[in-house]
């Protein structure tokens, strides 16, 4: 693991995780605050590229902030040169419940006791509104969702779109806001897909960390200990 000092709040240790759940093992990514005690934590589900530069980039910046931060490698150790296809909805959701079987367990003091929460980017959108059906998930944040159904749910939601999102138009758009109507839903005028996608061509770092500001807050609501 390694340190990062001198952003957000906290100082950060972050680098890859094994993620053990019985005798299930994956990879992953892990940042979190450096100190002593235990945080908030989510589950981030990484869309179509892998865990990227950028997603590792908004791990940290989330733990900057006080949360602790697991994304599975949703490609299980597949590399990305490879251009493996993305992941059907089962294994995702799979991969997401070993993920926080291994949250509850004693390799993980740094978990706050409690429910979790989640955060899907892109294309993990579907299979995150499919897992966070267990009681152990308290809220959901979605950013720049691609959704090819979006399931009923009772879990605290929170969204972000592009408004020039060149994957998700105005009418997919709307009908997520139509299904999941009781989320908050945030809108960025001058915005692609790219939202926290610091490789995007319409990459924006005001957006990216409004974007993340908000996350923080809505768990820090939601999560609260």
């Amino acid at each position: 693991m390694a340190l990062l000092k001198g952003e957000g709040t906290h100082q950060v240790l972050y680098g890859s995780a094994d993620i053990f759940s019985g005798l299930r093992h994956n990879l992953g990514y892990l940042a979190r605050p450096d100190h002593a005690g235990s945080f908030p934590t989510v589950i981030l589900l990484h869309g179509s590229g892998g865990i990227t530069s950028s997603v590792k980039s908004f791990a940290r910046r989330l733990a900057r902030h006080g949360l602790a931060v697991v994304g599975p490698d949703l490609l299980r150790g597949v590399s990305r040169r490879l251009s493996p296809p993305y992941p059907a909805t089962a294994r995702i959701v799979a991969d997401a419940a070993n993920t926080l079987q291994w949250t509850a367990s004693p390799d993980t003091p740094w978990v706050r006791p409690g429910p979790i929460g989640v955060v899907a980017l892109d294309r993990a959108a579907s299979a995150a509104l499919e897992f966070v059906s267990t009681d152990d998930v308290a809220g959901l944040a979605l950013v720049s969702p691609v959704l090819e159904r979006a399931p009923a749910t009772d879990v605290a939601v929170i969204g972000f779109y592009g408004k020039d999102d060149e994957l998700v138009g105005p009418e997919d758009r709307a009908a997520a806001l139509e299904a999941l109507g009781h989320g908050e839903w945030v809108l960025y005028g001058g915005a692609g897909h790219g939202l926290v996608d610091e490789s995007a061509d319409d990459y924006r770092w005001d957006v990216a960390e409004d974007v993340a500001d908000r996350i923080v807050a809505f768990f820090d609501v939601i999560l609260a200990g």
